[in-house]
């Protein structure tokens, strides 16, 4: 325990007596002045949250007057738009609370709107009020439903600011819907706070402000329902007083139900203004019991002067005495109770001596005992101080017996490492008083910084007369025992933890007679079961049987202690059928080997992956009729007419031309050799039929180009079993695209690779990318003067085969080219671009075990790659191949 000087105890009471009546005047200001200016703040709010609940339910009457006389008006019967559009662009103007009005068909569009001046019935407003308005929301099917009027709740105003609330009123057929102009509001807000530094909030049902004296709340009203204050006035509907932070301030509000709505009022006032005269009162009365307070110590440090010279000559007398030294005889002074304490001083020297004999030799019995002890052990006495330890104890910490003899054996440094294990020492010292053993397993730290784990206990040494004198502390060390138990239990723990926070199902059953034993909480809500059923469960009652043998076959077979069924079938309690992947890990417990199953639940992804497979086959299917589309007008007019047109007339000219050379053949005969057209008659009796045969099959040629774009815009049937032939691919596009690639440039050519392997899959589809590929090149192409190359190559090393569409257009930004494969992204969306041609494309290489890659710079053109693997033994090149650039036409 602490002690003070006699001059600073006479000093600290003195204090203290004049600081009651400080204390007293606080107290009274607080708990009588206090409360009744705290009522009479929340009785000024009250009457002005009412004022302005008054005049909120006035301007809302208003508003909904004006839409009744609207609704009242026969508007079913105006014979023109125009007609019923005056009555409410009349209505509006002449209402001071209304910024919309309009009028609602049954089937939820809108017949007639008035709008404000400053918005007059373009088609950009009605659009605005289209997309705003509430004619779709829940207020027009409640006033139909209900059929009287009903408000909604606070949206976004269409042409004012912040938000707004709304009206509607059945009138025959229609609902006549009146937005109401909360900005006037705020006018008569500022007018009924005026001057008096308070603040009133509009809030609506929800916590959220509506407006507020500085203007309305913007299109995303704060959020004020997480405020205490406010969140009591939401809950009980009656006027709620108290104090509150809003933005930084510290506050003190009063909150009011509107009557006619349901809105809230919230009067603020900060809190320094409200509680002014409670702090000036207060600081007069603090500053006189200041000066009370210096005027008491003054006086008190005087008198305590005196007292204290003569108790500070005892205090040396005691000292001397203590020392043993000779002390002067003892002055004679006033006080009798110091000369009977300094007779008591000497009496109590001669006791000391006599004990100090004692406790040398019981000090040495005991060392000699507890030095040759192979245990920690120390003395201590009944409050805590260590008197002893031995040598083992000692070498522990590395300390000398000088360094903690004498100290609270708390603070020793046997326990200072750990502030807990030093309230349970001292807590059994306590117990150790009254005569109660104590034991509990500790730890120490050694003089090498580590930790011993120590089996520490505490027993009381009993006098003659039962009392307790000393406390025996003594110490083993288990650190090794610990170590293991401590290893054994993370191990155990760690494992079951992991087993029950897994999220995927994880079930732990018999390998031999799958009978299961444990079940993560995962897994007993994917097949809904309950734990005491776990019990009399075989997984054959989950998991087909068969799918379990073949996992179990699978770790017989590889000797492994790891198994895997990608998909097997499971069933829940309820007899619902789950696809599964499931993991079996054959682990060892107890001298007994277990299966340890991981299950994923896949049935979702299957159904996901065969939805996007039906997407994306619909996708390429509308790509490939958009691509027709393009082509079909240009194709059906300028080919097959003409074609027709060819065809005919040159079965007519063949039957001409073998009769006319038939009687030139007389002529020649008769008049010798003549030429015809610059050649002889020999050359054009043999190069006549040849042209002739040309003509013919260059329109049979047309007529192959109009049956290919046919059978193109056929439905894909996703047959990925069928073979590609690549280069084929590449002359099908071009004699699809023969009117655009003469559009669009004079430099199309093509370097096909001879012998080029085939590619597993859907050759129709291939198609499909050439053809998207090919006119997006085309497309790109600033003039005819710019050229394309399609370009195909066997790579032998990655066994790929390999397609490029390179063109010299305007080329790509990086930002453009990372996004090149989005869906219904596109840069020619005002030139009927769908932006699913490439993402469709990319989609079909991927489809295909393919790449698409793309090249580009702007200003130095394009470059697009298809990688698809080559189907195995498909290659049928010379030997010595391989390289890109060998067997090209």
């Amino acid at each position: 325990m602490p002690t003070h000087r006699f001059r600073r105890i006479l000093s600290l009471q003195s204090t203290f007596l004049a600081v009651i009546p400080f204390l007293l005047v606080v107290f009274l200001n607080v708990f009588l002045l206090l409360p009744h200016i705290t009522q009479d703040v929340a009785a000024g709010q009250r009457e002005l949250a009412r004022a302005f609940g008054v005049a909120l339910d006035n301007y809302l009457s208003a508003a909904l007057t004006d839409v009744r006389a609207v609704a009242a008006l026969p508007l079913s019967r105006p014979g023109s738009l125009g007609g019923l559009q005056e009555i409410l662009d009349a209505e509006v103007e002449a209402s001071g609370s209304l910024n919309l009005l309009y009028a609602v068909l049954p089937d939820g569009r809108i017949r007639a709107a008035g709008i404000p001046k400053e918005h007059r019935h373009t088609l950009q407003d009605h659009r605005t009020m289209e997309r705003t308005s509430l004619a779709h929301e829940q207020l027009f099917r409640d006033t139909r439903r209900e059929g009287k009027p009903v408000w909604s709740n606070t949206f976004p105003s269409a042409f004012g600011k912040g938000v707004s609330i709304a009206v509607g009123v059945p009138s025959g057929d229609l609902v006549v819907i009146g937005e109401v102009d909360l900005a006037k509001l705020i006018g008569s807000m500022r007018d009924i706070v005026g001057g008096a530094g308070q603040d009133i909030i509009l809030i609506d049902g929800n916590g959220q402000v509506i407006a507020d004296q500085g203007g309305i709340a913007p299109a995303a009203p704060r959020f004020m329902g997480d405020i205490p204050l406010v969140r009591s006035g939401l809950a009980s509907g009656q006027p709620v007083s108290g104090e509150f932070r809003l933005q930084g301030r510290a506050l003190v509000g009063t909150m009011m139900r509107s009557s006619h709505i349901g809105w809230y009022v919230l009067v603020a006032q900060p809190v320094q203004s409200a509680y002014r005269s409670v702090v000036i009162t207060t600081r007069n009365v603090a500053a006189g019991a200041v000066a009370a307070l210096l005027l008491a110590l003054s006086a008190s440090l005087f008198l305590a002067r005196r007292l204290s010279r003569r108790l500070e000559e005892l205090a040396g007398f005691a000292r001397r005495v203590a020392t043993g030294h000779k002390s002067p005889p003892w002055p004679p002074g006033e006080i009798a109770e110091v000369e009977q304490l300094a007779g008591d001083l000497l009496s109590m020297a001669d006791e000391i001596r006599y004990r100090e004999q004692q406790l040398v030799e019981g000090e040495r019995l005991l060392r000699s005992v507890t030095d040759h002890a192979f245990h920690y052990q120390g003395l201590l006495t009944p409050d805590g101080t260590l008197v002893d330890a031995n040598r083992t104890a000692l070498a522990l910490v590395g300390a000398t017996k000088e360094a903690v003899i004498g100290l609270p054996y708390w603070d020793t440094p046997w326990w200072r490492h750990a502030p807990e294990l030093r309230e349970q020492l001292r807590a059994s010292i306590a117990t150790g008083c009254q005569g109660i053993p104590a034991r509990f397993e500790t730890t120490h730290l050694d003089h090498q910084g580590e930790l011993r784990h120590v089996d520490f206990s505490l027993s009381p040494i009993r006098d003659e007369a039962g009392a307790v004198i000393y406390l025996v502390a003594e110490g083993r060390d288990i650190t090794d025992f610990a170590r293991a138990k401590s290893e054994l239990k993370e191990s155990e723990e760690r494992f079951y933890q992991v087993f029950l926070q897994n999220d995927d199902p994880v079930i732990l059953m018999k390998l031999e007679t799958l009978q299961v034993i444990d079940a993560n909480p995962a897994a007993l809500a994917l097949y809904g079961l309950r734990r005491e059923e776990l019990q009399s469960l075989s997984m054959e009652t989950l998991i087909d049987a068969p799918d379990l043998r073949k996992l179990r076959a699978e770790l017989a077979q590889h000797d492994t202690s790891q198994g895997f069924l990608q998909r097997a079938a499971s069933y829940k309690t309820g007899g619902e059928k789950i696809v599964i992947s499931l993991r079996g890990t054959k682990i060892r417990l107890k001298d007994e080997e277990l299966l340890l199953c991981s299950i994923r639940d896949i049935s979702e992804k299957l159904r996901l992956e065969q939805e996007i497979r039906a997407t994306q086959a619909k996708l390429i299917q509308t790509n490939k009729m958009t691509s027709l589309g393009m082509l079909v007008s240009s194709v059906a007019h300028e080919i097959n007419n003409p074609n027709h047109c060819i065809s005919i007339n040159n079965t007519v000219l063949t039957q001409i031309t073998r009769d006319a050379l038939a009687r030139l053949r007389a002529s020649r005969e008769a008049e010798g050799e003549f030429e015809l057209g610059g050649f002889t008659y020999d050359e054009v009796l043999d190069m006549v039929p040849k042209l002739h045969d040309g003509i013919r099959d260059g329109s049979q040629q047309i007529d192959k180009i109009v049956r290919d774009m046919k059978n193109f815009s056929k439905p894909a049937e996703l047959d990925m079993q069928g073979t590609i032939d690549v280069n084929r691919s590449v002359e099908n596009s071009a004699a699809i695209l023969w009117h655009h690639i003469q559009r669009h440039t004079d430099k199309y050519r093509m370097e096909l690779w001879q012998n080029l392997p085939t590619v597993q899959g859907s050759q129709q589809q291939i198609d499909q990318v050439v053809i998207n590929l090919v006119m997006n090149a085309l497309q790109s192409l600033p003039d005819k003067n710019s050229g394309v190359v399609v370009t195909t190559w066997h790579d032998r090393e990655r066994e790929t085969v390999n397609l490029s569409v390179e063109d010299e257009g305007d080329g790509m930004s990086e930002e453009v080219l990372a996004r090149l494969t989005e869906p219904f992204f596109t840069m020619r969306i005002n030139k009927g671009g769908t932006g699913l041609g490439l993402y469709i494309s990319s989609s079909i290489v991927k489809e295909h075990g393919g790449s698409l890659a793309f090249e580009s710079e702007p200003g130095r053109g394009t470059k697009a790659t298809v990688t698809l693997p080559a189907l195995a033994g498909s290659a049928n090149e010379p030997a010595g191949t391989g390289e890109q650039g060998d067997h090209r036409r």
